[in-house]
């Protein structure tokens, strides 16, 4: 990757990073970069889980998702860094099934189809729930899909995460098998390219300070931002459900912290020992310090 200072910051959108998906809206950003004399170029895609492998062809400088893509970007070689996460976010993910379903626990899953996006967070949350069962990953049929397959009866279980996991439960159609905590702490993750990072600090900074003032806008301002975000995502669940799932979820960005970093390792080593990793890694390689945005040292 080119070392060299830029004026211009390419960061990755996707639905399911709700933080990045309100900032590309708001010229928050915007505002910031200009007094650096910098732009943003916004890349949109649909698929969180390719936001590490669009970073190793610079496609993106810097973008955000579930805890699960970069360590799989880190165990193939992508030379990313972890820049922020968010708090835990528990009431957002869960492991569910139909109401009237027969499974009861997660041991049940064993030889049964469970829907998930293969290589987010969902990957590391089935892992984890099913090691603790003594279950291998491999122990159950993968269907790559969403609420949608377990509604159709193609997947025995799901996955689920916000917004869709909301309104199901708001319907009373799923019921929880397992809630994400204690597997996975489930924060959102934002990370960059290591030479974007380190040769562009003050850019780098401009974007977290942007993002921690949109987020505090989110926070204060639940139904505009609902109705923004619905607006934009006309297949996605009503604004009433979106307005819901904001409240429910913490927001602002937090330095990147040893109690992460752990939980990061314990989840690498046991992917790598499934050979759901390409290779072993150590997390705390990929850590960056914090920027002056926040507060210029971990917590």
């Amino acid at each position: 990757m080119t070392n060299n200072i830029q004026n211009e910051v390419k960061i990755g959108v996707h639905p399911n990073n709700h933080s990045l998906f309100v900032l590309r809206r708001t010229g928050i950003l915007e505002n910031i970069l200009e007094k650096l004399d910098a732009t943003v170029k916004w890349i949109d895609y649909e698929n969180g889980a390719s936001t590490a492998q669009r970073i190793a062809v610079e496609e993106i400088d810097f973008g955000g998702t579930g805890a699960t893509p970069p360590l799989i970007g880190q165990a193939s070689g992508i030379d990313l860094v972890y820049v922020a996460v968010s708090e835990p976010r528990p009431e957002s993910g869960a492991l569910v099934v139909l109401t009237d379903s027969s499974v009861t626990s997660v041991a049940d899953l064993k030889g049964r189809r469970v829907a998930l996006t293969e290589g987010s967070w969902h990957t590391s949350f089935l892992a984890t729930a099913l090691d603790e069962v003594g279950l291998l990953y491999e122990d159950v049929e993968r269907v790559d899909g969403g609420d949608e397959a377990l509604v159709a009866g193609e997947a025995d279980a799901w996955i689920g995460n916000d917004p869709q996991l909301a309104e199901l439960q708001k319907k009373g159609v799923v019921r929880t098998i397992l809630p994400v905590n204690p597997y996975i702490s489930h924060r959102s993750v934002w990370f960059a390219s290591r030479s974007f990072a380190t040769n562009n600090p003050e850019i780098l900074d401009a974007v977290v300070d942007a993002l921690q003032h949109s987020d505090a806008w989110v926070q204060e301002n639940p139904r505009e931002a609902a109705e923004l975000i619905a607006r934009d995502l006309p297949n996605w669940p009503s604004a009433d459900v979106w307005e819901d799932v904001l409240k429910r979820r913490p927001w602002g960005l937090k330095p990147v912290t040893q109690d992460f970093i752990s939980e990061q390792q314990r989840v690498a080593d046991l992917l790598a020992h499934q050979s759901l990793l390409p290779q072993p890694i150590k997390v705390a390689d990929a850590v960056l310090s914090p920027t002056a945005a926040l507060g210029g040292q971990a917590s």
